[in-house]
């Protein structure tokens, strides 16, 4: 796996998730999960868990003997972290790990008026010069000032169908140059919240935040992670984000979101 994928999964992982980013940084190939919690004071249960998700992830690893078998201590597996991370500075995880972000979606059948969705968290200044340095992925899309409004939508619904949403860049061209916006963030924020009731159903909400970057301001579309509940469509079709790329679910994909299981 490309380390850049790992840095933006390590970046969803920690966003908002402080304690997890602190089981990760005590991860040595030395350590069992008993002795991380008797370090940082957590039930071991806890600990547990946020090993696993970031062993999902492929952050971290077992670690294992010249025979090839787990390495235990206490009873507990000692893991690892994964090569391509193991050397990288905290401040690539870091800034994400201590903001905590939760979006307010209000479901269309509604029985529940409102509920928290965890989704990506708002980068840095920093942060944000990382991603346009590295480019867009299944996180990150850029888009130059003047996009039409629709063609933002449809990027939007499709984020809005993947596990953890996405983050759109207005004002940053596709090789990452930070150009800046050409619309003030409450003259693009209408125009889309506008372009979203038109297009896009079920209703869906987003957030629109002006971040100043290298003395250019840019709008930032934050969406949230899927719901696994509704299902979103762009005029009528169901489009999905794949790496870098929109396409149109297949009937296969469709069903998979419609029993509330994860495409992407």
């Amino acid at each position: 796996m490309e380390i850049q994928e790992l840095i933006a999964r390590g970046r969803l992982l920690f966003s908002g998730a402080p304690k997890r980013f602190e089981v990760f940084n005590l991860v040595n190939g030395k350590r069992s999960a008993k002795d991380i919690a008797r370090k940082i004071g957590r039930p071991l249960s806890s600990i547990l868990q946020d090993l696993q998700k970031t062993r999902d992830m492929g952050l971290i690893l077992p670690k294992r003997d010249k025979q090839g078998d787990i390495v235990k201590k206490d009873g507990s597996i000692v893991h690892e972290k994964d090569p391509a991370v193991r050397h990288l500075p905290k401040t690539y995880f870091e800034d994400f790990a201590k903001v905590v972000k939760t979006y307010q979606h209000k479901k269309v059948a509604g029985k529940l008026a409102d509920r928290k969705i965890k989704g990506p968290g708002l980068p840095t200044e920093t942060c944000i010069l990382d991603i346009c340095r590295e480019g867009e992925d299944q996180l990150y899309e850029f888009k130059r000032a003047g996009t039409e409004t629709r063609t933002l939508s449809k990027e939007i619904s499709a984020f809005a169908n993947t596990k953890f949403g996405g983050l759109i860049f207005y004002g940053v061209e596709d090789d990452g140059t930070i150009a800046g916006s050409d619309k003030r963030r409450q003259e693009l924020d209408q125009s889309i919240q506008n372009s979203i009731r038109n297009t896009i159903d079920p209703a869906l909400t987003v957030d629109i935040i002006e971040k100043d970057v290298m003395r250019q301001k840019i709008i930032i579309i934050r969406i949230p992670a899927w719901s696994r509940k509704d299902v979103y469509r762009y005029e009528g079709r169901l489009y999905i984000r794949k790496g870098t790329n929109v396409f149109e679910a297949t009937s296969d994909e469709a069903k998979k979101l419609y029993k509330g299981e994860f495409v992407v």
